[in-house]
């Protein structure tokens, strides 16, 4: 089960993260809008998450804000704060989800949301299929097919896509709000 809070509202999360613990179903927990709080406060939310039962705990950087230094400080933050894997989540408004998301996993977070084609809102998300080339080339084991997941973002998603993800002043607007 994904449970997903806005990143100073952990305690919201704490009667459906035990219920499906109970369960017996994995949850990931989402901090929406992680530019929010500095590393130390998300960290704060994040350990709650994890009392609570949360088996992975994302940074989720709703608003695309996040640069790769304050994305990366922020998955360090959470990885000596809890017990739980971390996972991050980046929107490319600023145009460096890719580069934010490898941050990530240099800081430990062992799970990378994203979409082929980096179909999502705003400015879209990562971009699965060259994060998965991006990861092959720091020297990580993405696994999976690289060459698979360009074949199917360009034979199968791009066809649906109805205009292409674009950093456009919306995007760029949404991404104002200052990391802290």
């Amino acid at each position: 089960m994904r449970v997903a809070t806005h990143c100073t509202e952990a305690d919201c999360a704490e009667q459906p993260t035990r219920h499906a613990r109970d369960h017996g179903m994995r949850v990931m927990s989402f901090l929406m809008m992680s530019h929010k709080l500095k590393p130390a406060a998300l960290a704060a939310q994040a350990a709650k998450l994890d009392s609570y039962g949360a088996e992975v705990v994302y940074v989720v950087d709703s608003a695309g804000a996040l640069v790769p230094d304050s994305a990366g400080a922020r998955v360090a933050a959470l990885r000596d704060a809890v017990r739980a894997d971390i996972g991050f989540h980046a929107h490319n408004n600023l145009g460096v989800s890719v580069g934010n998301a490898l941050s990530a996993v240099e800081n430990g977070a062992t799970y990378i949301g994203g979409s082929l084609r980096g179909l999502g809102a705003g400015a879209g998300n990562a971009q699965t299929e060259v994060l998965a080339a991006a990861l092959e080339r720091t020297g990580h084991d993405p696994g999976v097919d690289v060459f698979a997941l360009t074949e199917v973002a360009e034979r199968v998603i791009a066809p649906l896509m109805t205009e292409p993800q674009i950093i456009d002043v919306a995007a760029e607007l949404s991404s104002r709000d200052p990391a802290t």
